[in-house]
């Protein structure tokens, strides 16, 4: 018995050494891609065309901006920036709202009908997003919203909804009852345990939430194309989409819109980084 225990025990060894080889490659093959391809695309704003279709892995001979400031200032990109900014930040803080709220009445109320209304959010992170393109267009051409920064947050907020009340109603279920239990002989109400005790203790949720939906709003592209027309109300990615119309043979200023868009979900991240590990170390954990 001894043997053969620890014959299993070195054929398990050898098993768990190979899956963590494969393991450590694959994660480090995909960083070096994705470091790889970053710096590359940050040479390239640098550089002229002359220079990328001379040498496109090379350095830049030097450290130019002008595709910056071109991007910044001749091509609109503040005025994409600050509509994506706006919508991004809006939605979030409705998702926020919205979702917050519902959540503490599906995780911490039992009434009729509480599990239907939280397994119609969970529908809602399966339907596919283009089916519902046609839909929204005409809905918001009925009301007069098409081609309004107003009408696109409405539609972001509706979209990334059910994502937030997905991840707060299970970190919500998560906190104990006591602690309701002891703001009530404190003499709270329930707005007050929501507002003091709730959403405190689910700030970890809220950051991974409101990351991935600020990402969400910054990045989409397909629902803007339908919805906005005009350059008064585009946003960041239709922007740049106009770059390759607009500027089809000025790569290096592609790749300079490119970096600027990167950059404020960079620094979101960076801001909320803590608060988002937490999120999902005691979502792996409760899971």
């Amino acid at each position: 018995m001894p043997r053969n225990t620890n014959k299993l025990s070195r054929k398990f060894q050898a098993k768990n050494g190979i899956a963590a080889i494969f393991k450590y490659i694959f994660i480090w093959g995909y960083f070096a891609l994705t470091f790889g391809l970053f710096i590359w695309l940050l040479m390239t704003s640098f550089k002229t065309n002359r220079e990328i279709f001379s040498s496109p892995f090379g350095l830049p001979e030097s450290v130019n901006f002008d595709n910056y400031i071109v991007g910044l200032f001749d091509a609109n990109l503040t005025l994409f920036m600050g509509n994506s900014f706006i919508v991004a930040v809006s939605t979030v803080v409705l998702c926020f709202i919205l979702g917050s709220t519902v959540s503490y009445a599906i995780s911490r109320f039992t009434f009729k009908g509480n599990a239907f209304i939280y397994l119609l959010f969970v529908i809602g992170l399966t339907i596919p997003l283009q089916s519902l393109i046609f839909p929204m267009f005409f809905k918001m051409h009925s009301l007069g919203l098409r081609d309004t920064l107003f009408g696109i947050i409405l539609v972001y907020t509706a979209l990334n909804l059910p994502k937030t009340v997905f991840l707060l109603v299970g970190f919500m279920k998560g906190i104990p009852k006591e602690m309701e239990e002891a703001a009530i002989i404190d003499g709270c109400n329930y707005w007050n345990i929501f507002t003091k005790v709730l959403i405190p203790m689910s700030r970890p949720a809220l950051a991974t939430a409101g990351i991935l939906v600020f990402i969400a709003a910054w990045n989409e592209y397909i629902f803007a194309t339908v919805l906005l027309s005009s350059d008064a109300t585009s946003t960041l990615p239709l922007g740049l989409a106009s770059f390759q119309t607009s500027y089809t043979n000025d790569y290096g200023l592609i790749a300079a819109g490119v970096i600027i868009s990167i950059i404020p979900v960079l620094i979101a991240y960076m801001l909320f980084q803590e608060q988002i590990i937490k999120g999902m170390a005691s979502g792996a954990v409760k899971g």
